[in-house]
This record gives C-alpha cells, sequence and structure tokens, in this order.
C-alpha cells in the first residue's frame, strides 16, 4: 500500500493520466490554436498555430479509448485570448 502511495505521489500528472486514467487539463498559450495531441511515451505533446482574425478560445478534449474500460483519462486543453 506505501510502495502503491509512493509511486502516485513521484508520478507527474501526464504519467498519472496515461498510466491509471483520471483528469489533467492543460493551459496553452494564449492565441494559440491547438489542431493536435498525442502521447509520445509518457509525456503529453500538443502542436498549436497562431489564432486567426475572429477566433474563439475553445476547451478540446483528449480522451482515451480503453477497449476493456479498465483505465481512461482525459486531458482538457484550454485556449484563451491575450489581454489587450
Amino acid at each position: 500500500m506505501i510502495t502503491l502511495l509512493l509511486t502516485l505521489l513521484a508520478c507527474t500528472d501526464n504519467q498519472r493520466t496515461k498510466a491509471f486514467g483520471g483528469d489533467m487539463t492543460v493551459q496553452i498559450p494564449c492565441d494559440q490554436v491547438v489542431f493536435d495531441v498525442t502521447w509520445k511515451g509518457e509525456d503529453l505533446w500538443y502542436a498549436t498555430q497562431p489564432a486567426g482574425q475572429g477566433w474563439r478560445p475553445e476547451k478540446k478534449v483528449f480522451t482515451e479509448y480503453s477497449s476493456f474500460g479498465l483505465v481512461q483519462g482525459r486531458v482538457t486543453l484550454v485556449e484563451s485570448r491575450c489581454s489587450g
């Protein structure tokens, strides 16, 4: 039990979300639009591009699909406008 607790505490949000399921939120740099997201090992990679005129920020959800339904993680990517 203590080993499991120490393992969970030593993990990053990325590792916990991918390995054990759960939710994680990532704030995207302002005025950037997310167009792709993937896992590379234990690291979460997302691709962005500059926002166009008239763009409105969105929340995008990246959800794991597990064929057995045992471990399912979800990453929410939150876009925003820069102030000014």
